[in-house]
């Protein structure tokens, strides 16, 4: 009897040992596009999780307990940084398994201008401009810096997280070829963003907004500003106003009403992409297909 429980017991711990081995590690991402990029350098080894919801702002997000249980059990946690995020930097600077990405040292980053030396509650313009996944370039670098964590942290698929971080380099660099082609001959065209956030997208394909309706989406515009834009409008020197599904349209619709001036949407936060179906390539064609819709007469 005693040899036969002996036995079961090493089974019991040959099976557990078995499936603790095969689940794959957990990777967190503060935001979805980011998730878009973690999950095609991890394949299956690794499941990719996403902190905030597609609807929030990572401008203003308010960690509950269940997200601060995520972010202590996950393997790797994957943040832009507090430029962006300023109310998770408390919790996200004292995790060992946290990569912030701002700080990475091959980050090519743009710095804010005019709104230099103010804080804009957790959107901070006094330096680095901390909506780096929207540039194909520091997506690159995003993709190789997780590539590079993964590979310490489980260096058995090594190969695995190089050779798709070299595919993702393709894919993005594809996208961002057929993207500067359609571009070519629009941009001289006027618009207006409801939000200070795309120069890194703007800057890679030569495209200049008249402006934005705020710096931080969390603050109503100023009337002098909304003004100044309602002006523009009416002298017919922008086709349209980008609104953004996370915050409400209600203010761009009023400054625009009886202009004629199309109002396009931006997702910056993927809303409608599905991490498990699409890329980050996706991600940026839909972006230039707002712009491109923009565009059109």
């Amino acid at each position: 009897m005693k040899i036969i429980l002996v036995r079961l017991l090493v089974v019991s711990a040959m099976v557990s040992s078995f499936f603790t081995n095969a689940l794959p590690m957990s990777i967190l991402t503060t935001i979805k596009p980011l998730a878009l990029i973690a999950n095609e350098i991890a394949g299956p080894n690794a499941r990719v999780d996403t902190l905030l919801p597609s609807s929030a702002s990572p401008h203003d997000y308010a960690l509950k307990p269940s997200d601060i249980k995520k972010i202590k059990i996950a393997n790797l946690v994957v943040w832009t940084g507090p430029e962006l995020e300023l109310p998770l930097q408390k919790i996200l600077s004292s995790q060992k398994n946290a990569l912030q990405l701002t700080n990475y040292p091959e980050m090519p980053v743009r710095y804010y201008g005019e709104q230099a030396g103010h804080d804009h509650h957790g959107h901070d313009h006094s330096g680095v401009d901390g909506h780096i996944w929207l540039g194909p370039e520091q997506s690159k670098v995003i993709a190789k810096a997780i590539a590079v964590y993964l590979s310490r942290i489980d260096p058995a698929n090594a190969a695995s997280y190089e050779s798709n971080y070299t595919k993702f380099i393709v894919g993005v660099a594809s996208t961002t070829k057929n993207l500067k082609v359609q571009f070519a001959n629009n941009q001289h065209k006027g618009y207006f963003l409801f939000h200070d956030a795309y120069g890194y997208f703007e800057d890679t394909f030569g495209l200049k907004s008249k402006g934005y309706l705020t710096v931080d989406p969390a603050r109503k515009p100023g009337a002098q500003t909304l003004v100044s834009i309602r002006t523009v409008l009416q002298n017919k020197e922008a086709q349209c106003i980008f609104t953004e599904p996370q915050f409400n349209s209600s203010i761009v619709k009023s400054v625009s009403r009886g202009t004629g001036v199309k109002l396009i949407e931006l997702d910056p936060m993927a809303i409608n992409l599905d991490v498990d179906k699409q890329r980050y390539k996706d991600f940026l064609m839909k972006l230039g297909n707002s712009y491109l819709d923009c565009f059109q007469p």
